[in-house]
């Protein structure tokens, strides 16, 4: 017994005594990426247009900002300028390119358009800054193309051009989408991105 105690006692010490005991970079480096994890859980709203020959309403729905890659136009000769998914804000909206993926769904079905609930989008998009170096305005504009299965034809996904601007550090802000669908022609989302 008095033994194990001894032993207990010189591991506590050595550990304590290590870096891994005390290391905060790595408590402060999960503590980051989890919370930044968790935030991007959080949807951004967006209003889809359902539409046939007839009839016409809007939807309500969800869309998540996935940005995988982003190439900074003005980053540091020090650093490179390619980020993936956890982006710093001041380096995308000084000038920069996303590729990004946007998962989407209704809370109810298109009615008239006979288009499936839940769609992804995946394109591109270019950011300039126009005040403040882009952290108090910048804008955007891009193209994508949206997957989303159709209950009608066999028309199964379509283009469309994006345009957006974005406040307080491109935090938060509206995007704008003109597809080439006639069925769902436009979508207006309240853009939110935690980076």
């Amino acid at each position: 017994m008095k033994r194990a105690a001894i032993l207990i006692t010189v591991f506590l010490s050595l550990l304590m005594k290590s870096g891994f005991a005390y290391s905060q970079d790595q408590t402060d480096y999960s503590a980051m990426y989890r919370s930044w994890a968790i935030f991007q859980i959080v949807p951004s709203p967006v209003i889809f247009q359902d539409a046939d020959e007839q009839n016409a309403k809007i939807q309500f729905g969800l869309r998540w900002q996935v940005i995988p890659l982003n190439i900074s136009f003005r980053s540091n000769k020090y650093t490179s300028p390619v980020q993936f998914f956890k982006i710093n804000p001041v380096r995308r909206f000084t000038g920069s390119m996303d590729l990004f993926l946007q998962p989407e769904w209704t809370l109810s079905g298109f009615k008239y358009a006979g288009l499936a609930r839940f769609g992804i989008a995946a394109g591109s998009r270019l950011i300039f800054p126009i005040k403040g170096d882009g952290e108090k305005i910048s804008v955007s504009i891009g193209g994508k193309y949206t997957q989303r299965e159709d209950m009608v034809s066999n028309n199964n996904g379509y283009f469309g051009l994006e345009a957006g601007i974005y406040a307080l550090f491109g935090f938060v802000g509206l995007q704008f989408n003109y597809n080439f669908d006639k069925r769902t022609r436009y979508n207006v989302a309240f853009y939110f991105k935690y980076f």
